[in-house]
């Protein structure tokens, strides 16, 4: 056999291995095997790299350092050239000079696959983003009605499956226009984020929140009928007062929120459900402006949310 012969042989022999390999990552990354989500996890002979290993590296806060095989400039926020490094895009235009990268793109093979590797990175990292943006309120980060579009029938269908009460909470801020007009838009908006982040803070993980319109936001409450729910809007409104006594004067205004809750349950149709809660919250807002009409005095959790 001649040298010419075998060398076309290796060639086919590394081409049919690494079309293998191809075709195995998109099988495991189809069934979202955790183990796949990188292309250096295929066990394709390499010898780990350790970039904090190879450079005697001793920033043991680095979110690199002590990792196996992580790939430093796939990472956000390690601590390269002695500052946090950014985002993928940002940083990676430093390291094709770095040693640690050289190393790799001196053999042609481990380069074919790093490479392979950094492009899935990139166009996952990149489809993770603008999932994130479809979904996401991009002023107050909360999930969007769309989103809820997505969800609303699986959550309704495990409530049901598991036969446990499902509530949503509408929120609505009191006087926004008012605010909009008077203070401008750009405090409209900080209201609404400072919102969005006490509602956030203080319901449970298991919990989610949404800005379902302007200024009105929706909580879906999991495992809670709205008896129970008073309890979490309670820690809402003593959330609202602490933020009028710390953080009013910083906006210019207070701010007050008006709360309706209703429970969904099986063969209920949901958006019945979410127009009781709507109008609920209506009804609680109502009653604050004749109480301070009539010059009444009296707190937020006096009001007949859920009645």
């Amino acid at each position: 056999m001649t040298h010419k012969t075998m060398r076309k042989e290796e060639i086919i022999n590394f081409l049919q291995k690494l079309n293998d390999d191809i075709k195995d990552f998109i099988r495991h990354s189809l069934e979202a095997t955790p183990d796949y989500e990188q292309w250096s996890n295929l066990p394709n002979g390499f010898v780990q790299l350790k970039c904090w290993e190879t450079k005697g590296c001793t920033k043991k806060e680095c979110l690199a350092y002590g990792s196996e095989d992580h790939r430093c400039w796939l990472k956000v926020g390690t601590l390269c050239g002695g500052k946090v490094q950014g985002e993928f895009a940002q940083k990676y235009k430093t390291c094709f000079e770095c040693d640690v990268y050289t190393t790799i793109s001196k053999e042609p093979l481990k380069a074919l696959y790093e490479n392979i590797n950094t492009l899935i990175f990139h166009l996952t990292d990149k489809s993770d983003k603008l999932g994130e943006l479809a979904i996401k309120d991009q002023l107050t980060n909360l999930y969007n009605r769309h989103f809820f579009n997505e969800i609303i029938e699986k959550e309704t269908s495990s409530a049901e499956r598991k036969t446990e009460p499902l509530s949503f909470i509408m929120i609505d801020i009191d006087g926004f226009k008012q605010i909009n007009d008077t203070l401008g838009h750009l405090t409209g908006d900080k209201i609404l984020a400072e919102a969005a982040t006490l509602i956030k803070n203080t319901v449970r993980k298991s919990d989610i929140v949404f800005r379902f319109g302007g200024d009105e936001f929706l909580v879906i409450l999991t495992n809670s009928a709205c008896d129970m729910a008073i309890i979490m809007v309670q820690r809402i409104l003593d959330g609202v007062e602490d933020w009028n006594i710390n953080s009013a004067d910083t906006c210019g205004c207070k701010l007050s929120i008006s709360v309706g809750c209703a429970t969904y349950e099986k063969g209920n149709d949901v958006v019945e459900t979410l127009k009781k809660a709507d109008e609920r919250m209506y009804q609680n807002k109502n009653e604050k402006k004749i109480r301070q009409d009539a010059g009444l005095k009296g707190g937020q959790q006096e009001e007949p949310w859920n009645t």
